[in-house]
């Protein structure tokens, strides 16, 4: 019987139910974080990123891992530095759940600069409470290309990574960045962007080993499945969100035009 709902179009798999398809991104993603490696995905929408940094935020997590999620796009677009910044540490917050009052802590430090307030919060409450290792998923950071004031947010990042040389505690503390835009995009001046000092993990496009699974969702011997989704592949060029919603469109063509549709193109 053809299971349509295997297939994820649009968001996340977790959110929808679907089956995760692994790829080499992940054993590399989740290798980087394990050992607190900087890193960054940058690659177009509509690859599996979110999907991606989802599952292997919950792998970390059952491994004793501390794993933030934060949606750069959650923060607005039509606010102020004060505004974006605190806005980051909230999210921070919610889902650490600091014994510092979050709020006061800002309010008393306003004497320094948003990002120098960033990085002191880092030091002074994040490692301060959290004992064990943390791992911070930026997410849509090509957000922030419309922001006039996040370059420093950039540079406090990288000066997170460079502080492991004077505070060993900071190598508890790593980033994956996550987004659509290049790094030349986000911030202009190579000698001070954190992209020089994380590893870049690339999503690859679905190879036909790594797409089988999708086959059981067509409802098909297994044979005739195989041939069909190869020949999706072929169409899709293994891309993660034409693959499926392909293979959930030829799922509901009743059977004997699919079995047309399968017999017209074997014989091109």
């Amino acid at each position: 019987m053809a299971n349509p709902s295997i297939y994820t179009v649009g968001g996340t798999v977790q959110a929808g139910g679907g089956i995760y398809i692994p790829r080499q991104a992940d054993e590399e993603l989740l290798g980087l974080c394990r050992f607190a490696t900087f890193a960054y995905v940058l690659t177009p929408r509509q690859m599996g990123k979110s999907s991606l940094m989802v599952r292997t935020a919950q792998t970390l997590t059952e491994e004793g891992i501390s794993s933030v999620i934060v949606d750069l796009q959650e923060l607005g677009a039509s606010v102020t530095a004060e505004q974006w910044y605190f806005g980051f540490l909230v999210k921070l917050d919610d889902q650490l759940m600091f014994d510092t009052d979050v709020v006061s802590w800002w309010q008393e430090h306003e004497h320094l600069g948003v990002s120098q307030r960033l990085t002191q919060f880092f030091e002074k409450v994040l490692l301060a409470e959290v004992e064990w290792q943390v791992v911070i998923f930026v997410d849509e950071i090509d957000s922030t290309l419309s922001l006039d004031f996040t370059d420093d947010f950039f540079i406090a990042i990288r000066y997170l990574y460079v502080a492991r040389a004077t505070n060993p505690e900071f190598g508890r503390l790593s980033f994956v960045l996550m987004g659509v835009a290049t790094p030349g995009d986000l911030i202009r001046d190579a000698k001070r962007t954190p992209f020089n000092i994380g590893q870049r993990v690339d999503l690859t496009d679905f190879t036909f080993e790594e797409a089988l699974p999708f086959a059981e969702g067509l409802g098909l011997p297994s044979n005739e499945a195989k041939q069909v989704l190869s020949q999706v592949l072929k169409w899709t060029g293994g891309h993660p969100y034409l693959t499926q919603r392909l293979c959930g469109a030829l799922v509901l063509i009743p059977p004997t035009p699919l079995k047309k549709l399968r017999c017209t193109h074997k014989s091109k």
